[in-house]
């Protein structure tokens, strides 16, 4: 471990987060221990003297610097060969005496404060055929100061400004925010969590916990109703849909078959009608051939002019029957007109409607 670098790790005691901080500044070890539910801290500074007489005491000796590489290897877990432990001075007491073979007895109330108080950071060293024990008193330093947490933040911000300002890329400055951001959420929840555990120790912590746990259920129950409720809404309106899409398929398939039935009709009647333009047919088809034939006859004089007499003076005779068969062409070739005007407009407003239907049928299956 170098001198200015810095270890910051989240490791579990007997139960209980602990953040664990540990760097070399100016020739010291410091160790920091903060409580991750109480937010009570635990710090220690020790220098290189200490650090080897310690080592020497335990009958395993280590220099300054391979102590630290020890410990920073411990923090990171990166190795087997050495672990960390926090105790008390109770359970190094007790830990002693085992290792002595000397059976613990209770002492009352004979321990000070500041000894109940102070954690012990044990650095397990395990060798082939024994374990050796370094421990690092941390004196109890109490909770955060608010000045040096704004403190450490401006320290933060300045860094992060100086960083920025000497050109680092994008992608590692929103990581960097990012970690900003986690780390004061995490402290905002940290100091949640210990005034909820100050309060639940000062006054009845059993009941307030049954309330929250009470208010957290019907919370869970509201919620899973507003589901249920919006499930069977939503079968309701798939239900509804397609039933609506159903009437409209209906109403589409008569609406085809109405057009293919005037599609019919209308060629029929344009047939019929060319039939009577070229005088294939007579109007109405109940004329008899007879008066088909006069209608032709009638026609081809019309279309000769008339003929000469045999004295050269006499002008063609009037014909009854042809007139009247070519008034009742005349009326009949308007009534066909004005069907087939009529015919001609309903299949527009069919294909029309048709059209409109194809688009709301579209729009409700696109919902």
């Amino acid at each position: 471990m170098e001198e200015g670098s810095e270890v910051v790790e989240d490791i579990v005691f007997r139960g209980v987060e602990f953040s664990v901080k540990i760097e070399v500044d100016k020739g010291l070890l410091i160790v920091e221990i903060s409580d991750a539910m109480t937010a009570d801290q635990w710090r220690g500074d020790f220098d290189p003297a200490y650090i080897e007489d310690l080592t020497r005491k335990t009958g395993n000796f280590k220099q300054f610097p391979i102590f630290c590489s020890m410990l920073e290897s411990a923090v990171r877990k990166m190795s087997d060969s050495v672990t960390l432990d926090l105790l008390t001075y109770a359970d190094l007491e007790l830990l002693r005496n085992r290792k002595a073979g000397v059976v613990s007895r209770p002492r009352g109330n004979q321990q000070s404060s500041a000894l109940t108080a102070k954690r012990y950071l044990i650095l397990i060293y395990t060798v082939e055929f024994d374990r050796i024990h370094y421990p690092l008193p941390l004196p109890y330093v109490g909770k955060p100061d608010p000045a040096a947490l704004q403190k450490e933040v401006r320290a933060l911000k300045a860094e992060l400004n100086t960083v920025s300002s000497h050109g680092i890329n994008k992608a590692a400055q929103q990581e960097i925010q990012q970690l900003r951001a986690e780390l004061a959420l995490v402290k905002e929840e940290k100091e949640a969590m210990g005034n909820v555990l100050e309060r639940l120790q000062i006054g009845g912590g059993g009941s307030v916990a049954g309330r929250e746990d009470r208010r957290g259920r019907d919370v869970v129950r509201h919620l899973e109703e507003q589901l249920l409720k919006e499930r069977a809404k939503g079968q309701r309106s798939a239900s509804k849909r397609c039933q609506d899409q159903q009437l409209l398929m209906e109403q589409l398939e008569g609406l085809r078959a109405s057009e293919c039935a005037l599609r019919v009709r209308v060629k029929s009647l344009s047939s019929e009608l060319a039939l009577l333009r070229r005088g294939r047919v007579t109007p109405g088809h109940i004329s008899s051939r007879g008066d088909g034939e006069a209608y032709r006859s009638l026609s081809r004089e019309r279309r000769s002019g008339p003929s000469a007499s045999p004295t050269g003076s006499q002008v063609q005779r009037f014909d009854p029957t042809a007139y009247i068969q070519d008034r009742q062409r005349r009326q009949k070739d308007a009534d066909l007109k004005k069907q087939r005007k009529l015919l001609s407009g309903y299949g527009r407003n069919v294909q029309k409607s048709v059209q409109r239907k194809k688009t709301d049928l579209q729009r409700t299956q696109c919902v």
